[in-house]
Protein backbone atom coordinates (compact mmCIF):
# COMPACT_ATOMS: atom_id res chain seq x y z
CA UNK A 1 0.00 0.00 0.00
CA UNK A 2 2.81 2.39 0.93
CA UNK A 3 4.52 1.62 -2.36
CA UNK A 4 1.37 2.53 -4.33
CA UNK A 5 0.98 5.79 -2.39
CA UNK A 6 4.63 6.62 -3.03
CA UNK A 7 4.21 5.99 -6.78
CA UNK A 8 1.06 8.12 -6.90
CA UNK A 9 2.75 10.95 -4.97
CA UNK A 10 5.80 10.82 -7.24
CA UNK A 11 3.58 10.85 -10.31
CA UNK A 12 1.66 13.87 -8.97
CA UNK A 13 4.90 15.76 -8.30
CA UNK A 14 6.26 14.99 -11.78
CA UNK A 15 3.02 16.14 -13.47
CA UNK A 16 2.99 19.32 -11.34
CA UNK A 17 6.57 20.13 -12.34
CA UNK A 18 5.79 19.54 -16.01
CA UNK A 19 2.77 21.85 -15.83
CA UNK A 20 4.81 24.44 -13.93
CA UNK A 21 7.49 24.66 -16.61
CA UNK A 22 5.24 24.35 -19.65
CA UNK A 23 4.98 27.64 -21.60
CA UNK A 24 1.78 29.39 -20.51
CA UNK A 25 -0.67 30.65 -23.08
CA UNK A 26 -0.99 34.41 -23.28
CA UNK A 27 -4.24 35.96 -22.11
CA UNK A 28 -4.26 38.34 -25.06
CA UNK A 29 -6.78 41.05 -25.79
CA UNK A 30 -7.04 43.33 -28.79
CA UNK A 31 -8.15 46.78 -29.81
CA UNK A 32 -8.11 48.79 -33.05
CA UNK A 33 -6.84 51.93 -34.69
CA UNK A 34 -9.29 54.28 -36.35
CA UNK A 35 -7.32 56.15 -39.01
CA UNK A 36 -9.53 58.47 -40.99
CA UNK A 37 -10.29 62.18 -41.19
CA UNK A 38 -13.91 61.53 -40.21
CA UNK A 39 -15.14 59.54 -37.21
CA UNK A 40 -18.65 58.18 -37.56
CA UNK A 41 -18.53 54.83 -35.74
CA UNK A 42 -21.71 53.76 -33.94
CA UNK A 43 -22.25 51.06 -31.31
CA UNK A 44 -18.55 50.33 -30.98
CA UNK A 45 -17.66 48.00 -28.12
CA UNK A 46 -13.96 47.67 -28.91
CA UNK A 47 -11.30 49.91 -27.46
CA UNK A 48 -10.15 52.37 -30.12
CA UNK A 49 -6.99 54.39 -30.73
CA UNK A 50 -8.39 57.26 -32.80
CA UNK A 51 -6.30 59.61 -34.91
CA UNK A 52 -7.50 63.10 -34.00
CA UNK A 53 -4.86 65.22 -35.73
CA UNK A 54 -2.30 65.11 -38.57
CA UNK A 55 0.64 67.50 -38.28
CA UNK A 56 2.82 68.17 -41.31
CA UNK A 57 5.20 70.85 -42.56
CA UNK A 58 5.90 72.23 -46.03
CA UNK A 59 6.60 75.95 -45.75
CA UNK A 60 4.50 76.26 -42.58
CA UNK A 61 2.84 74.11 -39.95
CA UNK A 62 -0.11 72.23 -41.45
CA UNK A 63 -2.85 70.79 -39.24
CA UNK A 64 -5.60 68.41 -40.37
CA UNK A 65 -8.25 67.65 -37.75
CA UNK A 66 -10.42 64.56 -37.62
CA UNK A 67 -14.09 65.51 -37.82
CA UNK A 68 -16.20 63.72 -35.21
CA UNK A 69 -19.77 62.97 -36.26
CA UNK A 70 -20.13 60.63 -33.29
CA UNK A 71 -18.75 60.77 -29.78
CA UNK A 72 -16.25 57.96 -29.16
CA UNK A 73 -16.34 55.52 -26.25
CA UNK A 74 -15.02 56.73 -22.90
CA UNK A 75 -11.88 54.57 -23.03
CA UNK A 76 -10.65 55.77 -26.44
CA UNK A 77 -7.07 56.92 -26.87
CA UNK A 78 -6.50 60.05 -29.00
CA UNK A 79 -3.57 59.67 -31.41
CA UNK A 80 -1.62 62.49 -33.05
CA UNK A 81 0.40 61.77 -36.20
CA UNK A 82 3.45 64.00 -36.73
CA UNK A 83 5.78 63.84 -39.72
CA UNK A 84 9.52 63.78 -39.18
CA UNK A 85 9.75 66.84 -41.45
CA UNK A 86 7.66 68.74 -38.92
CA UNK A 87 9.93 67.77 -36.05
CA UNK A 88 12.98 68.86 -38.05
CA UNK A 89 11.59 72.32 -38.81
CA UNK A 90 9.16 73.45 -36.11
CA UNK A 91 9.97 74.18 -32.47
CA UNK A 92 8.45 71.65 -30.10
CA UNK A 93 6.68 74.38 -28.10
CA UNK A 94 4.56 75.35 -31.12
CA UNK A 95 3.68 71.71 -31.82
CA UNK A 96 2.82 71.07 -28.19
CA UNK A 97 0.52 74.07 -28.13
CA UNK A 98 -1.26 72.93 -31.33
CA UNK A 99 -1.84 69.46 -29.85
CA UNK A 100 -3.12 70.77 -26.54
CA UNK A 101 -5.50 73.22 -28.24
CA UNK A 102 -6.87 70.42 -30.43
CA UNK A 103 -7.49 68.11 -27.47
CA UNK A 104 -9.17 70.89 -25.50
CA UNK A 105 -11.40 71.76 -28.48
CA UNK A 106 -12.64 68.17 -28.72
CA UNK A 107 -13.99 68.28 -25.19
CA UNK A 108 -13.78 64.48 -24.75
CA UNK A 109 -12.54 62.83 -21.57
CA UNK A 110 -9.44 60.68 -21.96
CA UNK A 111 -6.72 59.12 -19.81
CA UNK A 112 -3.98 58.63 -22.41
CA UNK A 113 -2.63 60.27 -25.53
CA UNK A 114 -0.44 58.60 -28.13
CA UNK A 115 2.05 60.30 -30.45
CA UNK A 116 2.97 58.66 -33.75
CA UNK A 117 6.22 59.94 -35.26
CA UNK A 118 9.08 58.13 -36.99
CA UNK A 119 11.77 60.47 -35.68
CA UNK A 120 15.34 60.66 -36.95
CA UNK A 121 18.69 61.68 -35.49
CA UNK A 122 18.09 65.22 -36.79
CA UNK A 123 14.71 65.54 -35.08
CA UNK A 124 15.31 63.44 -31.97
CA UNK A 125 16.08 66.25 -29.52
CA UNK A 126 13.12 68.38 -30.61
CA UNK A 127 10.78 65.37 -30.57
CA UNK A 128 11.84 64.16 -27.13
CA UNK A 129 11.41 67.71 -25.79
CA UNK A 130 7.88 67.69 -27.23
CA UNK A 131 7.07 64.44 -25.41
CA UNK A 132 8.40 65.76 -22.12
CA UNK A 133 6.41 68.96 -22.52
CA UNK A 134 3.17 67.10 -23.29
CA UNK A 135 3.67 64.75 -20.36
CA UNK A 136 4.19 67.65 -17.99
CA UNK A 137 1.33 69.86 -19.23
CA UNK A 138 -1.32 67.23 -19.93
CA UNK A 139 -0.51 65.03 -16.93
CA UNK A 140 -1.90 61.95 -18.69
CA UNK A 141 -0.46 58.59 -19.69
CA UNK A 142 1.71 59.23 -22.73
CA UNK A 143 2.67 56.59 -25.28
CA UNK A 144 4.70 56.76 -28.48
CA UNK A 145 4.96 54.54 -31.53
CA UNK A 146 8.22 52.63 -31.97
CA UNK A 147 9.67 51.06 -35.14
CA UNK A 148 11.76 47.91 -35.17
CA UNK A 149 14.90 49.76 -36.25
CA UNK A 150 14.52 52.06 -33.22
CA UNK A 151 14.90 49.06 -30.93
CA UNK A 152 17.77 47.43 -32.81
CA UNK A 153 19.68 50.73 -32.88
CA UNK A 154 18.31 52.22 -29.65
CA UNK A 155 21.75 53.48 -28.63
CA UNK A 156 21.64 55.82 -31.66
CA UNK A 157 17.91 56.57 -31.95
CA UNK A 158 17.35 56.97 -28.22
CA UNK A 159 14.40 55.84 -26.11
CA UNK A 160 11.51 58.33 -26.01
CA UNK A 161 10.53 59.74 -22.58
CA UNK A 162 7.04 58.22 -22.41
CA UNK A 163 5.13 55.77 -20.22
CA UNK A 164 5.25 52.98 -22.79
CA UNK A 165 5.93 52.26 -26.45
CA UNK A 166 3.72 50.84 -29.19
CA UNK A 167 5.76 48.66 -31.57
CA UNK A 168 4.52 49.11 -35.13
CA UNK A 169 5.22 45.64 -36.49
CA UNK A 170 4.45 46.52 -40.10
CA UNK A 171 5.53 48.89 -42.90
CA UNK A 172 9.09 47.69 -42.35
CA UNK A 173 10.25 47.56 -46.00
CA UNK A 174 10.66 50.26 -48.64
CA UNK A 175 7.33 50.38 -50.46
CA UNK A 176 8.85 52.20 -53.46
CA UNK A 177 11.36 49.47 -54.36
CA UNK A 178 10.28 46.93 -56.97
CA UNK A 179 12.25 44.15 -55.28
CA UNK A 180 10.30 44.53 -52.03
CA UNK A 181 8.15 41.44 -51.51
CA UNK A 182 5.59 42.76 -49.07
CA UNK A 183 6.01 46.17 -47.45
CA UNK A 184 3.06 45.57 -45.09
CA UNK A 185 4.26 42.51 -43.19
CA UNK A 186 7.29 40.42 -44.09
CA UNK A 187 8.35 38.26 -41.15
CA UNK A 188 11.72 37.42 -42.71
CA UNK A 189 12.51 41.16 -42.95
CA UNK A 190 11.24 41.72 -39.41
CA UNK A 191 13.60 39.09 -38.03
CA UNK A 192 16.58 41.09 -39.26
CA UNK A 193 15.68 43.61 -36.54
CA UNK A 194 15.18 41.16 -33.68
CA UNK A 195 17.92 42.62 -31.52
CA UNK A 196 18.18 44.40 -28.17
CA UNK A 197 14.65 43.69 -26.97
CA UNK A 198 16.21 42.53 -23.69
CA UNK A 199 17.94 45.90 -23.30
CA UNK A 200 15.06 48.13 -24.38
CA UNK A 201 13.70 49.84 -21.27
CA UNK A 202 10.25 50.82 -22.50
CA UNK A 203 7.39 48.43 -21.86
CA UNK A 204 5.77 47.63 -25.20
CA UNK A 205 2.40 46.97 -26.78
CA UNK A 206 2.17 45.40 -30.23
CA UNK A 207 0.51 46.86 -33.35
CA UNK A 208 -0.23 44.64 -36.36
CA UNK A 209 -1.86 45.20 -39.78
CA UNK A 210 -5.10 43.80 -41.15
CA UNK A 211 -5.20 45.67 -44.47
CA UNK A 212 -4.15 44.80 -48.00
CA UNK A 213 -3.04 47.04 -50.85
CA UNK A 214 -1.61 47.22 -54.35
CA UNK A 215 1.42 49.32 -55.24
CA UNK A 216 1.37 50.71 -58.79
CA UNK A 217 4.60 50.98 -60.80
CA UNK A 218 5.26 52.56 -64.19
CA UNK A 219 8.71 52.41 -65.80
CA UNK A 220 10.04 50.93 -62.55
CA UNK A 221 8.84 53.93 -60.53
CA UNK A 222 6.26 53.63 -57.73
CA UNK A 223 3.29 55.86 -58.58
CA UNK A 224 0.39 55.12 -56.28
CA UNK A 225 -1.08 52.93 -53.57
CA UNK A 226 -4.51 51.31 -53.78
CA UNK A 227 -5.61 50.34 -50.27
CA UNK A 228 -8.24 47.66 -49.73
CA UNK A 229 -7.45 45.78 -52.95
CA UNK A 230 -8.04 42.03 -52.78
CA UNK A 231 -6.57 39.30 -54.91
CA UNK A 232 -9.72 38.77 -56.99
CA UNK A 233 -9.49 42.38 -58.21
CA UNK A 234 -6.79 41.15 -60.61
CA UNK A 235 -9.02 38.51 -62.23
CA UNK A 236 -9.85 40.80 -65.17
CA UNK A 237 -7.55 42.95 -67.32
CA UNK A 238 -4.43 41.69 -65.55
CA UNK A 239 -1.83 39.02 -66.16
CA UNK A 240 0.19 37.55 -63.31
CA UNK A 241 3.84 37.74 -64.32
CA UNK A 242 5.26 36.43 -61.02
CA UNK A 243 3.84 35.69 -57.55
CA UNK A 244 1.79 38.74 -56.42
CA UNK A 245 2.97 40.80 -59.43
CA UNK A 246 0.39 41.74 -62.07
CA UNK A 247 0.58 43.59 -65.41
CA UNK A 248 -2.33 45.64 -66.79
CA UNK A 249 -3.36 44.32 -70.21
CA UNK A 250 -5.00 47.56 -71.36
CA UNK A 251 -5.56 51.13 -70.25
CA UNK A 252 -8.72 51.41 -68.16
CA UNK A 253 -10.12 52.41 -64.78
CA UNK A 254 -9.05 50.43 -61.72
CA UNK A 255 -10.68 51.20 -58.39
CA UNK A 256 -11.85 54.55 -59.73
CA UNK A 257 -8.45 55.63 -61.05
CA UNK A 258 -7.15 55.50 -64.61
CA UNK A 259 -4.25 53.14 -65.21
CA UNK A 260 -2.17 52.52 -68.35
CA UNK A 261 -1.48 49.35 -70.26
CA UNK A 262 1.66 47.61 -68.95
CA UNK A 263 1.44 49.27 -65.53
CA UNK A 264 2.75 46.86 -62.91
CA UNK A 265 0.98 46.17 -59.61
CA UNK A 266 2.42 44.45 -56.56
CA UNK A 267 -0.30 42.95 -54.40
CA UNK A 268 0.48 43.07 -50.68
CA UNK A 269 -1.51 41.52 -47.88
CA UNK A 270 -1.42 40.94 -44.14
CA UNK A 271 -1.81 37.18 -44.13
CA UNK A 272 -3.23 35.32 -41.17
CA UNK A 273 -0.22 32.99 -40.88
CA UNK A 274 2.17 35.97 -40.89
CA UNK A 275 0.15 37.74 -38.19
CA UNK A 276 0.27 34.62 -35.99
CA UNK A 277 4.01 34.30 -36.52
CA UNK A 278 4.56 37.99 -35.75
CA UNK A 279 2.65 37.65 -32.47
CA UNK A 280 4.65 34.60 -31.44
CA UNK A 281 7.93 36.27 -32.39
CA UNK A 282 7.09 39.44 -30.47
CA UNK A 283 6.14 37.72 -27.22
CA UNK A 284 9.14 35.43 -27.36
CA UNK A 285 11.38 38.48 -27.82
CA UNK A 286 9.81 41.04 -25.50
CA UNK A 287 9.47 40.02 -21.88
CA UNK A 288 8.65 43.62 -20.93
CA UNK A 289 5.32 43.80 -22.74
CA UNK A 290 1.59 44.28 -22.35
CA UNK A 291 -0.71 41.53 -23.54
CA UNK A 292 -2.59 43.89 -25.84
CA UNK A 293 -2.49 43.90 -29.63
CA UNK A 294 -3.72 46.91 -31.59
CA UNK A 295 -4.84 46.08 -35.11
CA UNK A 296 -4.69 48.56 -37.99
CA UNK A 297 -7.54 49.29 -38.63
CA UNK A 298 -11.08 48.70 -37.37
CA UNK A 299 -12.16 49.04 -41.00
CA UNK A 300 -10.88 45.48 -41.53
CA UNK A 301 -12.04 44.05 -38.21
CA UNK A 302 -13.92 41.16 -39.82
CA UNK A 303 -11.14 40.05 -42.15
CA UNK A 304 -10.21 37.20 -39.79
CA UNK A 305 -11.72 35.65 -36.68
CA UNK A 306 -9.44 37.50 -34.29
CA UNK A 307 -10.74 35.73 -31.18
CA UNK A 308 -9.71 32.40 -32.64
CA UNK A 309 -6.46 33.82 -34.01
CA UNK A 310 -5.16 35.03 -30.64
CA UNK A 311 -6.39 31.90 -28.82
CA UNK A 312 -3.81 29.87 -30.71
CA UNK A 313 -0.91 31.93 -29.43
Amino acid sequence: MKKILFILLSFTIIISLILLFLPKKKNLNYSFYHWSNTYNQKDIKDKLYIKILDIDYSTKLELVNTYFKQKPKEDFVPVVYITNETMKNVDYKNISKAIRLRIAALGFSYEEIQIDCDWSNQSRSNYFNLLQDLKKKLNKTLSATIRLHQIKYYDKTGIPPVDYGLLMYYNMSDITKKETKNSILDTSTARKYHYNFDKYKLKLKLALPLYSQAVQFRYDKALDIFEGVILSDFNENFKMISPNIYKALKSSYFKGRYIYKNDIFRFEDSKEEDIKLAIKDFFSLSKNSFEEIIFYTIKYKNKYNLDELIKEI
